[in-house]
Order: structure tokens, then sequence, then C-alpha cells
């Protein structure tokens, strides 16, 4: 005799853990590290062709750099306390 609790729950559409996204993962961090050397590519050419931009470029660099690791970190701390 099997009862309802038995038998096996559906596929849950919801479930983080698949594998369409490590892939969505891995593209998107493959993705932010091409656009980061493209973006230090330019900054490099840019500092070479003009030395006096390059105090002003590292300041601007350093505080892009510093936001987008407040968010990084803010995001990996949002996806670790769902689970």
């Amino acid at each position: 005799m099997t009862s309802v609790r038995d038998e096996p729950l559906p596929p849950n559409p919801t479930d983080h853990r698949t594998p369409a996204t490590a892939l969505h993962v891995a593209l998107g961090i493959f993705t932010f590290l091409l656009l980061t050397a493209v973006i230090g590519a330019g900054l490099l050419y840019v500092t070479v062709r003009h030395p006096s931009l390059a105090g002003p470029l590292s300041v601007a660099t350093g505080g892009i750099a510093l936001i987008f690791t407040i968010a990084g970190v803010l995001v990996t701390v949002m996806a670790t306390s769902r689970r």
C-alpha cells in the first residue's frame, strides 16, 4: 500500500541548482572578464598616449573597482542568505 507521500515530487522549476544556471554563471563570469580586459586595455592605451591622465584614470579606475567590489559582496551575501 503506497501513500501520496511515497511518490517522488515533480521537478521544481525554481530550483537554483540546474545546469542552465551554472552555464549562465560561467557565461557571466567570462563576459565580465572579457569586458574588464577590454576596458583595461583601453585605459592602458590612453595612459600610454597621454601620461598626464595616469593619475585621474587611476583614481577613477579605483573608484569603479570599489563600487563593483561592494556590489559583488552584496550579491554574494544575498545569494548565500537565501539558502
